[in-house]
């Protein structure tokens, strides 16, 4: 019963000509993901991109309230699979949407359900595009190449290419249509709440997870007391593991709030890391 509701929900909702626009304008800006990808945030400033033609029209008249919404979306760190990009970002201009209208859900809840669902989502999408579906189509390619064969360069590029930028957009307007039903269903039954909760829990872990597996502080350093070396981060990491990843990540997040630009700090920490390493602690 509750899932034919949910499908009646979702089918109820139609989008608006002036959706249609600003959904199609921020397809066009999530095409740039590549040319915008850095180390600190990866596609986070595409992911910004492709949300702010939406934020223009339900901020109009509050452009503060836009430089918020827009720089917490472009600065959060985002990366996943492209054709699966589309689908989260459908997902949370949905969310932002009740955002602009209603106040809630909170901007935890929104960060929390992207960091939760772009994991997942990008070793789904590398499976299926990435290992599967460009295989099988490069190897009929490279038969057709082998025979001499110009349709081999084109089939490639209209199949998977063009075939992976109809996927993504497909992706973005179903993701933002059933987002818009979902949410719309889950304030009405009023289990948003417990849906936000997950998607900070959810958000908090897949964090964790990225700080563990990309943040690698390792102490070199192992005194000899009584004869015996003892491994300082042997110990650390039997009671606490990543317990030093976790400190430099707070560290260098309490000094992004007071101020200190990322560029000072990166070349701050290559500084300290070269005289640890000089003296044989890291």
């Amino acid at each position: 019963m509750l899932n034919l509701e949910v499908t009646i929900s979702m089918a109820k909702y139609v989008l608006s000509a002036e959706e249609k626009k600003f959904l199609n304008k921020g397809y066009l800006y999530s095409l740039n993901t590549f040319m915008a990808f850095n180390q600190v945030v990866m596609e986070g400033k595409s992911f910004g991109m492709s949300i702010l033609p939406a934020l223009e029209v339900w901020y109009k008249d509050d452009p503060e309230e836009k430089k918020r919404a827009f720089a917490r979306n472009a600065n959060e760190f985002f990366n996943t699979h492209q054709a699966m990009q589309g689908l989260i970002t459908g997902i949370v201009l949905a969310m932002e949407k009740e955002r602009a209208e209603k106040g809630e859900p909170d901007e935890g809840a929104i960060s929390g359900l992207k960091a939760s669902l772009m994991g997942p989502l990008a070793g789904v999408g590398d499976s299926i595009f990435f290992n599967c579906f460009r295989v099988i189509i490069a190897g009929i390619c490279i038969g057709l190449a082998a025979d001499g064969s110009v349709l081999a360069p084109i089939l490639f590029f209209v199949v998977y290419g063009c075939g992976l930028l109809v996927l993504k957009y497909w992706f973005l307007i179903e993701g933002y249509r059933s987002g818009v039903g979902l949410v719309n269903m889950a304030y009405e039954r009023g289990i948003m709440p417990l849906i936000m909760e997950a998607c900070g829990i959810l958000g908090s872990v897949m964090i964790g997870t990225l700080l563990a597996s990309s943040v690698k502080v390792n102490i070199i350093l192992a005194p000899v007391i009584g004869g015996a070396e003892v491994p300082i981060q042997g110990i650390l990491d039997s009671i606490f593991p990543g317990l030093l990843s976790v400190l430099l990540w707070w560290a260098v997040y309490k000094l992004l709030q007071k101020g200190l630009t990322p560029t000072k700090i990166i070349f701050s920490l290559m500084g300290i890391c070269v005289i640890l390493a000089f003296f044989g602690i890291f």
